[in-house]
This record gives C-alpha cells, sequence and structure tokens, in this order.
C-alpha cells in the first residue's frame, strides 16, 4: 500500500530484489492486486484512481479502466489478449 509493487527471490531463501520495483501507480490506503499475464512476460496492476498500469521490467501502457478504484485485474482465461478489472465497493 505504498505505491510499489516489490519483486521477491522465492528460491532457497525469500530475498527482495531490489533492483527491480514498479512504481508509478497510486493505491494509498488499498492494496491492490496485480496479475501476470498467461506467458509470464508482462504485470498488470490497479491503482485507486481506476486506472490499469502494464509493466514488463518498466512501465508500459496505463489506461482508464474504472470511474472508481480498480482493486484488482485478471487476463481472460481463454482469450489472453483481454484484461477484466474490478472495483471495489463498500455500498
Amino acid at each position: 500500500m505504498d505505491n510499489q509493487i516489490l519483486v521477491y527471490r522465492a528460491r532457497y531463501k525469500f530475498r527482495m530484489n531490489k533492483k527491480k520495483r514498479f512504481l508509478g501507480h497510486t493505491n494509498p490506503g488499498y492494496a491492490c492486486q496485480l496479475n501476470f499475464s498467461p506467458d509470464g512476460k508482462y504485470i498488470v496492476s490497479g491503482d485507486a484512481s481506476g486506472k490499469a498500469y502494464f509493466w514488463d521490467w518498466k512501465l508500459l501502457k496505463t489506461l482508464q479502466a474504472h470511474d472508481d478504484v480498480c482493486i484488482g485485474i485478471e487476463w481472460h482465461q481463454i482469450e489472453s489478449s483481454k484484461v477484466m478489472g474490478d472495483t471495489n465497493h463498500y455500498d
């Protein structure tokens, strides 16, 4: 919830990779879910302003996904060229 995505090594001991961080989205107060593309080459994440961020090891593209918080995004299970976003409503 500090506006970054951190990468950890999971082999042997868990250790944070300090050189690999994803910065640019804003999610104060929200734990926004991230997701990997089916081929494992890309990451997608949402933010508090409703945007979707697409990353490889740098920011590739930003799209307006919702008018509210975009709490989670997933790649479509069958059509890998599509993603689906989810908002968080407390109505």
